[in-house]
């Protein structure tokens, strides 16, 4: 990867409302780059420059550092990525809506009974006030009284009956919110997370790296595109899969195993130093290694092996910045004969780290 490009700031208008300034930076970008001022751009944008979203300044510094104006292809993909609710927000936005609806009728039937209780004590209180030793009027109020408990009575079980229905409501909401947040963060090939639930899971995680070590482990497949190009992409996408069930055997439950893009995965390790996050990545080496599956064909066994890049995480480090280190380490590999790990910093004595 290249080093990123700083892009100069627009001056900031006169009055120094925040959204005023992001607004006034989010226009001047979108002029420098010749893009028209469209919704969909000017939310990229303000967003570049507010960094309200993970991920979404790497991904804009990387198509900024090839030096050339920003096609308008590139933005309609980075707005379908990273805003898009057909994309993958739309069942989250649904759910939040009809969950609110729930909560709204709930709300409503408890402020019912609530008010049905209300003006049932004030019958009560007129009542009190009435009583007296005449048999017709001791009747006339006695028979309010009755009409009202009545009202009352049915009012509270049709209530009841709502509210128990209700909370079943609320109850599923639940269950399909869940899933569907599982959904927006899963990549859907390979099960493991995807780039967006990446991106935020090291955001987090690098600001703990001051008490909390960190290290960020890239992997790519070797010769994959001969892969594809060989055995057609079903079987391509077996190979992933297969990667993807492997990682898990390797980093246990407490790190992230997450698809980056294509056949790249990136491992979060967290509360590692640079000793033991090199032996599981190593591990992971050999694991894929290893693993096999059959040809549909023929039924004969295809390996593949994949090379590794490590960085650990310096204190201040911006995700961008481990990233690169971490894809570096992983060029570096590549270079040196494929099928091996290379780290930053470098490792110590073999036996050091792999004894």
């Amino acid at each position: 990867m290249s080093s990123q490009t700083t892009t100069a700031e627009p001056p900031a208008p006169a009055r120094k409302d925040p959204s005023l300034v992001l607004a006034h930076a989010a226009m001047a970008s979108m002029l420098r780059q010749g893009l028209s001022p469209t919704p969909a751009n000017y939310l990229v944008w303000f967003s570049y420059h507010g960094e309200t979203e993970p991920g979404l300044r790497h991904a804009l510094d990387a198509s900024l550092d090839e030096g050339e104006r920003i096609a308008q292809p590139r933005m309609d993909e980075l707005h379908t990525q990273f805003f898009d609710p057909g994309h993958d927000g739309i069942s989250l936005h649904e759910m939040s809506r009809r969950l609110e609806s729930a909560v709204t009728e709930a709300v409503g039937l408890v402020n019912g009974a609530r008010d049905a209780a209300s003006r049932y004590g004030g019958t009560l209180r007129e009542a009190s006030d009435g009583l007296t030793d005449e048999p017709e009027a001791l009747g006339a109020v006695l028979r309010r009284l009755v009409t009202e408990t009545r009202e009352v009575t049915r009012r509270s079980d049709a209530a009841g009956r709502r509210l128990a229905e209700t909370a079943q409501k609320t109850q599923a909401l639940q269950a399909e919110l869940v899933e569907a947040r599982r959904q927006a963060t899963t990549d859907p090939l390979t099960g493991l997370a995807n780039r967006r639930c990446f991106d935020e899971a090291l955001s987090a995680a690098l600001g703990e790296v001051a008490s909390v070590p960190l290290a960020l482990v890239i992997i790519d497949v070797d010769h994959f595109k001969s892969v594809n190009d060989t055995h057609g992409h079903h079987l391509g996408d077996d190979v992933l899969r297969l990667l993807a069930a492997t990682l898990p055997q390797a980093i246990g439950t407490d790190a992230l195993a997450a698809r980056f893009g294509g056949e790249e995965f990136c491992v979060i390790l967290r509360g590692t130093g640079l000793p033991e996050a090199a032996r599981t990545a190593e591990d992971i080496r050999l694991r894929i290694a290893a693993a096999s599956l059959a040809l549909r064909q023929t039924g004969q066994r295809l390996s593949v092996t994949a090379s590794l890049g490590l960085a650990v995480a310096s204190a201040g480090e911006t995700a961008g910045q481990l990233i690169e280190r971490a894809d570096a380490a992983l060029y570096e590999a590549k270079r040196g004969g494929r099928n091996r790990l290379c780290t930053d910093p470098p490792l110590p004595k073999a036996g050091a780290v792999w004894g």
